[in-house]
């Protein structure tokens, strides 16, 4: 349906209707902004709601029930739904809200520029149709003035008693204004034409041209709330399977719930080991004498003192000096029951021999580290290394003394030691051997991520880090030493390590990595 046909005479309601249009656009943007609003006040409480419900620290050994861990997993699938009206309100306010904002922002300003252009074909129409009317009036006030000439002219002519002079002047006056007449007429007839043509023009042509204009930008504007209406549906539909897989895991929690397993778990943690205790004696005092007996006057099977007089004091900590002379200290946990005690002991051993472990691995890689420094100098000073790794000798030396002491308390209390797999690990049995160092604490912790940074260096660890950026060759550079990277000018590489000072970067092309002059590189870092 063509409007310029159809709605010829409608200009100024299609420009209303339009506007009309976009008004309900932005109210649509409106309604968008609002649910991100009130998408993102939801996630903020929920998340505000599990945080609170976060069991404390005093009470983590609950959380072995299963009725904690299934309200734990509740809590984090009721956090991961508050991430999905979080990704509900950033999705439709990037997809929907902002997109429309612009769309009818940029609309508004098309629409203002057809309205300018309707308004001005219309200002000139109008004008050349105030030009003919004008011409058309001046030619009907001359011709009357012509035929009152005319009708004073006939007058004279048929009066005896006036002069021939004077009817030959009347004559002339009539005879001047039909020439006037005549050019009126010309000039009316010419602005006539004149007028049609562009009337013609302006309802065949250039006004068809503006409401062509104001069809597609409606349509335009239809489709794009369209679309719009989509996306709303989609965004919502999107985390649906995810808020439903969260629903899941809550039922799946709620079902693992076991009362069977929660009263087995009482026992385990409750139980003290002690015995039962037996029938008590008779005690005849008129036989004689009865002598009374710590059995007698004190039973340390039942009651408060089933954990003997350790209970009030607390556990006791015994202080022992390490190899190098370093001061120790650890709890023997005697006060607690027998049960308890022995599950304390082994919990600390098998944390000691992690940590043990742990410090076997740091203290590898800085011999690692150290291997590399003498051999290839310019990569790094060996002798920084030392103050770190005399610091890990004296951790594991520490370590080994207090795990050596709860072994002896565990084998006095109960015989033999449970294994662990830690305690059996190779890092725990196999020591290494290195010179001893000077000591800075501060530095001991970040050897096992440079031995690591290292790659083909080492056999245990062939993953190349993330790249960060990428650089480019500036000049040719011929490698000389091991561990360096020749290049060549325009080569473009990845980026592994920043220049941190030494005046060398780390990077890779294809599957070699080495080290090449900074000022050899031009360097792009990843956004």
């Amino acid at each position: 349906m063509d409007w310029g046909t159809e709605l010829w005479d409608q200009f100024e309601s299609i420009d209303k209707y339009l506007q009309h249009g976009f008004d309900f656009g932005e109210k649509y943007s409106k309604f968008i902004k609002e649910r991100c609003a009130i998408e993102q006040e939801y996630a903020t409480k929920l998340r505000k709601l599990v945080k609170s419900y976060q069991p404390k620290k005093k009470d983590e050994e609950r959380s072995m029930f299963s009725t904690h861990k299934a309200f734990q997993t509740q809590l984090s699938e009721l956090n991961d739904i508050a991430g999905q009206h979080e990704t509900v309100a950033e999705n439709m306010m990037s997809n929907i809200f902002k997109e429309s904002q612009i769309f009818f922002n940029e609309q508004k300003i098309e629409k203002k520029r057809m309205y300018q252009e309707g308004k001005s074909l219309q200002i000139a129409l109008d004008k050349c149709e105030q030009n003919l009317e004008h011409t058309k009036k001046k030619f009907e006030k001359e011709w009357k003035d012509c035929e009152r000439l005319q009708a004073n002219f006939e007058k004279l002519d048929s009066d005896t008693n006036v002069t021939k002079a004077d009817v030959e002047k009347a004559k002339h006056a009539w005879f001047a204004k039909k020439d006037v007449v005549e050019h009126c007429k010309q000039d009316y007839g010419a602005a006539l034409e004149t007028f049609n043509v562009d009337q013609h023009s302006h309802y065949s042509t250039r006004m068809p041209q503006v409401f062509q204009g104001y069809h597609a930008a409606d349509e335009r504007r239809i489709l794009k709330i369209r679309d719009l209406m989509v996306e709303y549906a989609k965004i919502d539909k999107k985390v649906k399977p995810i808020i439903q897989k969260c629903l899941d895991g809550m039922e799946t929690a709620g079902n693992a719930v076991d009362p069977k397993l929660d009263s087995s778990l009482v026992v385990e943690k409750l139980k003290s080991g002690f015995l039962i205790p037996g029938n008590k004696e008779f005690e005849d005092y008129t036989a004689g004498r009865v002598e009374s007996s710590p059995r007698n006057s004190m039973n340390f099977t039942r009651g408060q003192n089933r954990k003997g007089f350790g209970w009030i004091f607390g556990p006791k900590k015994v202080s022992f000096f390490t190899k190098k002379g370093i001061v120790a200290e650890a709890a023997d946990y005697s006060h607690l029951p027998p049960e308890q005690r022995k599950k304390k002991l082994q919990r600390h051993i098998d944390d000691l021999s992690k940590e043990i472990a742990k410090q076997q691995d740091e203290k590898k890689a800085i011999v690692k580290m150290h291997g590399i420094y003498t051999a290839n100098p310019a990569l790094g000073d060996p002798t920084s290394l030392d103050a770190g790794q005399k610091a890990v000798d004296a951790k594991i030396d520490k370590l080994m003394t207090e795990l050596q002491q709860y072994e002896n308390w565990y084998t006095e209390a109960f015989g033999s030691l449970q294994s662990s797999p830690a305690r059996n690990s190779a890092h725990y049995t196999t020591p290494v051997k290195v010179e001893p160092l000077a000591i800075q604490p501060q530095t001991q912790n970040k050897y096992v991520s440079i031995y690591q940074s290292f790659g083909d260096e080492f056999d245990e660890l062939d993953d190349f880090p993330e790249p960060i950026g990428t650089c480019t060759a500036l000049y040719d550079y011929e490698a000389t030493s091991e561990g360096a990277l020749s290049i060549t000018c325009g080569q473009v590489f990845s980026l592994l390590e920043a220049d941190n000072g030494d005046g060398w970067t780390r990077v890779m092309l294809g599957n070699s990595d080495g080290y090449v002059p900074s000022s050899y590189i031009e360097v792009n870092y990843s956004a």
